[in-house]
């Protein structure tokens, strides 16, 4: 069929490491961001595997490793396209998802998650949300804005203060007040 044997040799994007200790992640070639003034299109991000010595052992089926390896060789003997997502089913199986079904994915794993806690859904949940409440549970648990903003494929970190509506202290005001508690 002209297929490549092995599923990892269709994703340029995707390179796991041995012994599924990581995968590093790369944009592919022709990925052109949003601003396209940014300095990471070249972006890499390496994701470590979560052991299976983990306290809980359900930790392993949401292995950032092992579910992308198992979700490529399942889908090998049907994948009709070299994009990481490709249909599961109908007329469209084995091509490559849009990015709005992408999108509903999203969303109705959100409201997935929100059920199984037995939690109501926040209204008007869409895909665009998670940008932000990512970027700010990356914030509040330590992240720097940099990396923030580089994920993200944003020029600056006041895409994150414009768009979220965060009060974001200047740098220049905590010098100056850094400098004045030394006096």
């Amino acid at each position: 069929s002209g297929k490549p044997s092995s599923p990892l040799h269709q994703h340029s994007c995707l390179e796991f490491g041995p012994v599924n200790s990581h995968v590093v992640l790369r944009t592919r070639p022709e990925y052109v961001p949003m601003v396209t003034t940014t300095p990471f299109r070249d972006q890499v991000v390496t994701l470590q595997a979560i052991s299976s010595q983990e306290d809980d052992p359900n930790l392993t089926l949401l292995c950032p490793v092992r579910v992308p390896r198992i979700y490529l060789e399942r889908s090998q003997h049907f994948r009709l396209s070299s994009q990481l997502f490709v249909c599961y089913g109908g007329q469209q199986k084995g091509k490559a998802v849009s990015k709005q079904r992408i999108s509903h994915w999203l969303v109705d794993a959100i409201r997935t998650a929100y059920q199984a806690r037995g939690l109501p859904c926040p209204l008007g949940v869409r895909t665009h949300s998670t940008r932000g409440i990512a970027a700010l549970a990356a914030l509040a648990n330590g992240a720097s804005l940099t990396d923030i903003y580089r994920a993200a494929g944003w020029a600056t970190p006041n895409t994150l203060a414009r768009f979220y509506n965060l009060r974001m202290e200047p740098v220049s005001a905590r010098v100056l007040n850094a400098s004045s508690g030394l006096v």
